[in-house]
């Protein structure tokens, strides 16, 4: 009989049961990793659309009444765009709290404006949107998602 055979089919067999252990502890944390950076990236996608707004707000309210700016904007997914008292927020409608878990996230992604703005339209779906921001003499500034 050949030892070295039997030797050789053993450690084999060790290095495939070691192989199914790593890949079962390993897979999960990937699958959280993956589900956290995406959640971290519509976030941040979230911020940059936002901030585009405040800073057409911005250019609006310095240029006077009845001025008025389009930008484009892209929503990362269906969101909320409100305003509520110099605080401009979007709120990120189901981010899943992680691959495993069917619990989900709605947070706001909130910038903080020195004046009073009316949003109409604020319901979007994700991808491109154009934003116009208007000030009509004798009003406050509007912001209405297209």
């Amino acid at each position: 009989m050949d030892s070295r055979g039997q030797a050789s089919a053993e450690y084999l067999f060790l290095i495939l049961i070691f192989l199914i252990i790593l890949t079962t502890v390993t897979i999960p944390f990937a699958g959280n990793a993956i589900s956290s950076s995406q959640n971290v990236s519509v976030t941040s996608d979230a911020q940059t659309a936002l901030s585009t707004i405040v800073n057409a707000v911005n250019v609006v309210y310095s240029n006077g009444p009845g001025a008025k700016r389009t930008v484009s904007v892209y929503f990362p997914q269906g969101s909320t765009l409100s305003s509520s008292s110099n605080l401009l927020m979007l709120n990120l409608n189901n981010i899943p709290v992680s691959a495993s878990s069917p619990s989900t996230l709605k947070p706001n992604v909130n910038a903080t404006i020195p004046y009073n703005v009316t949003v109409t339209g604020g319901s979007v779906s994700k991808g491109w949107h154009n934003v116009i921001i208007s000030w009509n003499v004798g009003s406050s500034i509007s912001v209405q998602v297209t």
